[in-house]
């Protein structure tokens, strides 16, 4: 748990190794890009193969540090190879261009400076801080999720078993999109502290999902202005919840007091209120690991591609499949984003290289398509409040839609061939399903389908989280400035920024209509990548607006009102987020996980209650009877008869036929497992168990038989 500074310094060293030898490679076949950029997918490429390389090592000689031993040797050995093959192609390309590095044109991308350096400050406070007195405690948005990600991390590095079970579900495989965590497993395996391989990972995801955002605003609006607008609307968004905070604004207001002290009372989060659109930063990428891997990765896939579609440039398709046959197990919704993305640019693609007069003109069937969707949402939530929800009818119109959108990528494909054959920009597509079927299908097949044919996945829904409102005061309310920019643009926008804004009504219809998870605000890992590409799009057209203004005292004054109502709401989240402390783990708790990690074996079952923040199964990597409902139900496993049984063992211990069932070798019990389950008889265990080691009010107790 606690790690060496040696270790420590041999997990960052792993990991910058393979930073270093993802960005060496990018150079060396890559040479169509600046410099700065290359670092930057060079150091992304690198990070999905310090994920992938030990896994797939992992399958032959389990999650040891021999795999990670292979994996370090077979990036090498790759690299190598690429070093010899080019000496042998290309001998006398340097390795710069010889513009050099340009260095001023990317000044921008230091806006994204002052964030990262609040998210690892964030990062500092919330993740595993020692408390004064030996307790670990947290803030708000990470009191929940970091727990179960904790359980992930240390049962893979400690228990080596691959592929992994859930350890708060022993003998149930992890489905779950596990890859985000075992990066960090692997620092904690080579010796890190649990805190260093937690937070070290983090920070080069977030900082390569920023600069991924602002190098992907840069291609598709070809303006760093417009980019550094975009960027702010994505890391910075919020509604309109701020209102709720403004006595005499809403009928129903909160106070300041209750902003900073309450939990989840926030103008980006307030559920009394139908506020949902939760800030990305607070509530997203800082709890939620998936997502920020996950993105950290699409946003550079989605970047290569529109290089590769803009320039018909095969390697790019390549590159752009390769990037998203790594997702399934990382973010299963990114890699669910990435298709979309790709199917309605694969349709623009074709649809412009065979009529290339249609990119300079003004075209309808975008604005009437716009019109219907808004219409038929509309008629939606009308037909849902008269006769209530219909999930049939959801999921049909759903399927149909993307059943549509199919038809239409195919006979895209088929056209496209057909004129130009190899040269067609769907030759790239093709391409790149064959890269995605060939990696990514595996991995939905071993880990993916089986968990999503369970109940509560793939199912009609409407509406993603909406409550109470009507469909457009929703999305008023939740998105604020950027949702009502949004129709103005769509209104008076030219053709060709709908290449930008296609995906986001493709994502938008589909995440509203099909859940594709038990909870159904899980789509909103989906929609955000319809967001950001709406924020392009929105600033765009309102950089393009200012620019008519003129007078730069009203430009600028024009700026600062979009800027203010459209992130106030998140710098109070933010602000909340940071003044945010809650007792995790308490120090007897913190002391006892010490001696279970010390002194039992990493496959030794502990019965435990089911508490969410449970020490045992997030800080030892021990096995428990049975974790959390609140994480188990949502990935749609079968817990109930379990969490049964952990009542029953703790109510009669004396009866061995349950303990026997589920291997228990330890009892803990603490103040939660007295209070959850009335332990009246604490004599019985004294009697039945054997008292080995004690914390405080904490027992732990030994089964000899």
């Amino acid at each position: 748990m606690d790690g060496t500074f040696i270790g420590n310094l041999l997990g960052a060293g792993y990991y910058g190794v393979f930073l270093l030898l993802g960005i060496f490679f990018v150079f060396l076949f890559w040479r169509a890009e600046n410099p700065l950029v290359r670092i930057f997918l060079g150091s992304v490429a690198g990070s999905a193969c310090m994920i992938w390389f030990p896994v797939i090592f992992s399958f032959f000689f389990g999650f040891t540090m021999t795999s990670h031993i292979a994996a370090l040797l077979f990036a090498g050995i790759l690299f190598f190879g690429a070093l010899v093959y080019l000496k042998k192609k290309k001998p006398s390309v340097p390795l710069l261009p010889k513009e050099g590095w340009q260095t001023g044109r990317y000044a921008y991308l230091l806006l994204v400076l002052p964030l990262f350096v609040f998210f690892a400050m964030l990062l500092n406070s919330h993740i595993i801080p020692y408390a004064a007195d030996g307790s670990i405690h947290t803030g708000q948005a990470t009191y929940g999720d970091m727990n179960m990600h904790l359980s992930f991390i240390t049962s893979i590095a400690r228990q080596g078993t691959f592929p992994p079970d859930y350890s708060m579900l022993p003998g149930t495989k992890l489905a779950y999109p596990f890859l985000c965590d075992s990066v960090s497993s692997s620092l904690l395996l080579l010796g890190s502290s649990l805190r260093v391989a937690y937070i070290l990972p983090m920070l080069a995801a977030f900082l390569q999902l920023m600069l991924g955002v602002l190098l992907l605003g840069r291609a598709l609006l070809r303006s760093r202005g417009k980019a550094m607008l975009a960027w702010f609307f994505f890391f910075f968004n919020g509604g309109l919840g701020f209102l709720y905070f403004i006595p005499g604004i809403t009928k129903k207001s909160y106070t300041f007091k209750e902003l900073f002290e309450g939990f989840y009372i926030l103008p980006t989060n307030l559920l009394e209120q139908n506020i949902r659109w939760s800030n990305v930063v607070n509530d997203i990428l800082l709890p939620q690991r998936a997502s920020l891997f996950g993105w950290s990765i699409l946003i550079p896939a989605i970047y290569i591609l529109y290089r590769g579609v803009s320039g018909n440039r095969k390697n790019y398709f390549i590159a752009a499949g390769c990037f998203a046959a790594s997702l399934p197990m990382i973010h299963t919704h990114s890699f669910l984003a990435m298709g979309m993305v790709c199917a309605m640019w694969l349709i623009y693609a074709v649809r412009t290289e065979l009529n290339a007069s249609w990119r300079h003109k003004e075209s309808k069937i975008e604005l009437c398509a716009v019109f219907f969707f808004f219409l038929v949402m509309c008629l939606l939530d009308i037909h849902r409040r008269m006769n209530g929800p219909s999930e049939m009818l959801y999921f049909v119109l759903g399927i149909s839609v993307a059943a549509v959108v199919s038809i239409f990528c195919i006979w895209s494909v088929v056209r496209g061939l057909r004129s130009n054959g190899r040269d067609s920009v769907a030759a790239g597509f093709v391409i790149l399903l064959g890269i995605v079927l060939l990696f990514a299908l595996p991995q939905l097949v071993y880990w993916t389908f089986g968990q999503a044919s369970g109940d509560g996945f793939f199912r009609g829904y409407f509406n993603w989280a909406n409550q109470n409102d009507t469909y457009l005061v929703f999305y008023i309310k939740n998105m604020g400035i950027v949702w009502g920019l949004g129709i103005l643009a769509l209104i008076f926008t030219k053709t060709r920024n709908y290449f930008i804004v296609a995906p986001v009504f493709f994502i938008w219809t589909i995440a509203e209509l099909i859940a594709f998870q038990p909870n159904e605000y899980d789509n909103n890992k989906i929609l955000y990548v319809a967001y950001l590409l709406l924020c392009m799009f929105v600033s765009g057209y309102v950089v393009d607006i200012l620019r008519k203004l003129g007078k730069k005292a009203v430009t600028v004054s024009v700026l600062s009102v979009v800027l203010f109502l459209g992130s106030i709401s998140a710098f109070l989240t933010l602000g909340r987020e940071y003044v945010s402390d809650y007792e995790l783990y308490g120090e007897d708790e913190v002391k006892m996980c010490k001696y279970i990690e010390k002194h039992t074996n990493p496959s030794d079952v502990i019965l435990t209650d089911t508490r969410h923040n449970n020490g045992v199964v997030c800080l030892t990597g021990r096995n428990i009877v049975c974790g959390s409902g609140s994480f188990l139900f949502f990935h749609g496993v079968d817990y109930q008869e379990r969490e049964s049984d952990v009542e029953a063992m703790y109510q009669n211990p004396k009866d061995p036929d349950l303990f026997d069932k589920y291997h228990v070798k330890y009892i803990y019990l603490g103040e939660s497992e007295r209070q959850n389950y009335e332990i009246m008889m604490e004599n019985d265990f004294a009697e039945t168990f054997e008292l080995v080691h004690t914390e405080g009010d904490i027992s732990l107790y030994k089964r000899n038989h």
